[in-house]
């Protein structure tokens, strides 16, 4: 089982390809996982996209590949290095989120 800390939503796979998905958040950032139906059961295969939330208030992201986390989807065979991953892209989360923090206001 994939850790629950900075988890916001578990829903069924939106795209209509069957299993499940994750979403994690920490500040404008997050981690995508999904988990699809695989030919055998004791299979894990957990797929993960980098994604930049849109809106503080929404569950409206889109990829991002400019991390140095990951520029493409991610795949893990377990759980223990999903959530190993997962531990490590949160505390990165947390460093970008502060330094894009002190960068002056684009707008």
């Amino acid at each position: 089982m994939l850790t629950q800390e900075n988890l916001i939503l578990t829903r069924a796979e939106p795209n209509g390809d069957g299993g499940l998905q994750f979403l994690y958040r920490v500040g404008d950032y997050g981690v995508a996982a999904i988990s699809r139906p695989q030919e055998e059961v004791v299979m894990i295969n957990w797929e993960m996209d980098i994604i930049k939330y849109l809106d503080p208030e929404k569950v409206k992201y889109e990829l991002c590949t400019s991390t140095k986390l990951g520029d493409k989807t991610l795949v893990f065979q377990n759980d223990h290095t999903a959530n190993d991953f997962l531990g490590k892209a949160f505390e990165y989360f947390k460093e970008l989120n502060q330094l894009e923090g002190m960068l002056p206001d684009q707008n």
